[in-house]
């Protein structure tokens, strides 16, 4: 039997390639005649880069950036091949990088991965991947531009500051005189627009610490920033994610949107086992109606059943109670129900080895 595994991270507990050994661990322990074929998945968040790198091979370097507060995180590593970069926004933008009470979109930037960005390009980069997710902003890309080299100005042309709450007072945004030669591809797994009901204040910015009025705030912020664009980039789906950042690059570079694990399937050369695999496995911590937009399970699935191949899916908590619309046979948690979440986070690994064994032993014995 060809089994292809090709599951996401189990968030707080096991990376794409723990629960790539798993799984593969749990079969052979039933079959060890079965041939399995590994393929680690990430959509456009946490572990994307590695999991491209993985794939493509590239060269890790080290620049020294800032956290969304301006202060100094260190070295912070990127990915780079054949002049594309890869860098995850949350490596210096990130919500992680902040305790709880640091948290305040009004307030952050991402200036800190625009020096990434910048760095990259002294390296010699053409093209930036950039994976979002978990960001802490909620600035319309202003950190980026501003290490860059834009600049912002107020009515009474003072420099003003990138941040959340600072896109109010902008009036003029003056370009670099050499603007860089960059293009973006972003890997975005959300479809908001930027502003209103469904932009990025309202859906995402109270996940980062802003208040009710704090979120009325940033999204005037991001209506008028918009205005200031030379181009109509306010309703265009996936400009909302990460506080924006797609928006503020369209203005003024050549920007891509795919989504993330889109990317990393053409990478991965998982099509061509898929053309032949008896069964697909793949999975994440956590199943349920945000599943079928854009994440790793859900376009695993899709792809499978292009090639009518049965996929089953295992998770840590499911919310869901029919796997068909994900286009999954089965869905397992790994976990019993009874369980304390600690205690299945820090038994994560054992639990979907064994949890592969019993189906797989349940799928092949007569």
């Amino acid at each position: 039997m060809k089994v292809v595994i090709a599951p996401d991270k189990f968030k707080g507990s096991l990376t794409s390639f723990e629960a790539c050994s798993a799984i593969a661990s749990g079969i052979k322990t039933i079959d060890p005649t079965a041939e399995t074929f590994e393929f680690p998945m990430a959509d456009g968040g946490d572990g994307f880069a590695a999991v491209m790198k993985h794939y493509l091979h590239t060269t890790t370097l080290l620049c020294p950036t800032e956290d969304p507060l301006g202060k100094p995180l260190g070295d912070i590593s990127f990915e780079l091949k054949d002049g594309t970069a890869i860098i995850e926004l949350a490596s210096a933008s990130g919500l992680v990088l902040l305790e709880e009470k640091e948290r305040d979109p009004l307030k952050t930037s991402t200036y800190g991965t625009g020096l990434m960005i910048q760095a990259a390009i002294h390296a010699g980069a053409k093209e930036i991947m950039l994976g979002l997710g978990g960001s802490a902003t909620n600035d319309a890309g202003t950190g980026i531009l501003a290490a860059l080299g834009f600049q912002f100005k107020d009515e009474a042309g003072q420099p003003v500051r990138a941040s959340g709450g600072n896109l109010l007072h902008i009036h003029s945004i003056i370009p670099p005189k050499a603007l860089p030669d960059i293009k973006f591809t972003i890997a975005c797994d959300v479809q908001n627009v930027l502003y209103g009901e469904e932009g990025a204040a309202y859906v995402y910015a109270p996940q980062k610490g802003a208040t009710p009025e704090g979120v009325a705030l940033l999204d005037q912020g991001l209506r008028q920033f918009a205005g200031l664009l030379k181009k109509d980039v306010a309703s265009i789906s996936g400009t909302g994610a990460a506080g924006g950042i797609a928006a503020g690059l369209m203005g003024f570079f050549d920007v891509r949107l795919e989504k993330g694990v889109q990317l990393v399937i053409d990478s991965s050369g998982i099509m061509d086992k898929l053309q032949h695999a008896d069964m697909v496995i793949t999975g994440e911590g956590k199943i349920d109606r945000q599943t079928e937009y854009g994440k790793v399970v859900s376009e695993i699935a899709l792809a499978a059943a292009r090639h009518h191949v049965p996929v089953m899916a295992f998770c840590g908590v499911s919310e869901v109670d029919d796997g068909a619309p994900l286009h999954l046979n089965a869905i397992r948690a790994i976990a019993p129900q009874d369980m304390p979440r600690k205690e299945a986070l820090a038994k994560a690994k054992v639990l979907l080895k064994s949890s592969a064994a019993d189906y797989f032993n349940g799928r092949i014995t007569p």
